[in-house]
């Protein structure tokens, strides 16, 4: 007669709940950071669109011969100081910074977190046909994330004259 025995190949009752508390423990600890995970997300995520929107505004410019503004449209009129609204990227053939009935609305893009913010120290960008910008409106968007907290670094992108962009770190949106 032959004995086999068996090895026990599972976990035991006290092994899993060791496990699962070690689990809830870590998972709670980290719960801590994800309210700065997904705004640091939002941050990135609007300033590369707005760098993306800026970049094709201006390329659109370029290759057409055209007039291309970006802002933010009130009643087809860009609205100053607002750039948390839906900012809307079209030809202004007039310089006037109005979308009339007779120019092409290139692109819309979606509104800033009602927790953050966008400033821009002007009401709008205009692109002349040789990509720099008409007028003076150069200037450095501010994107601070979860603005009434201020405890996060922001964003800027400046733009220059010339139309070229550049993005760095800012510490104008913590508060001391």
């Amino acid at each position: 007669m032959r004995v086999t025995i068996y090895k026990n190949k599972g976990m035991t009752l006290l092994e899993l709940m060791i496990s699962l508390a070690i689990v809830s423990i870590i998972s709670q600890l980290s719960m801590w950071f994800y309210p700065d995970f997904l705004a640091n997300n939002r941050l990135d995520n609007h300033v590369n669109l707005l760098h993306r929107n800026i970049n094709y505004g201006r390329l659109y410019a370029i290759e057409n011969g055209t007039y291309v503004t970006l802002c933010v449209l009130k009643d087809n009129q860009c609205s100053k100081d607002e750039w948390d609204g839906q900012m809307s990227l079209f030809i202004d053939n007039d310089k006037s910074t109005t979308l009339d009935d007779d120019e092409l609305l290139l692109s819309t893009f979606e509104d800033v977190h009602d927790a953050d913010s966008l400033e821009y120290p002007r009401s709008a960008i205009t692109f002349r046909p040789d990509g720099s910008l008409n007028g003076f409106q150069n200037g450095t968007f501010i994107y601070c994330p979860n603005n009434d907290k201020a405890n996060l670094e922001g964003l800027a992108l400046s733009v220059s004259q010339t139309g070229r962009i550049r993005i760095k770190s800012t510490d104008k949106c913590q508060k001391n």
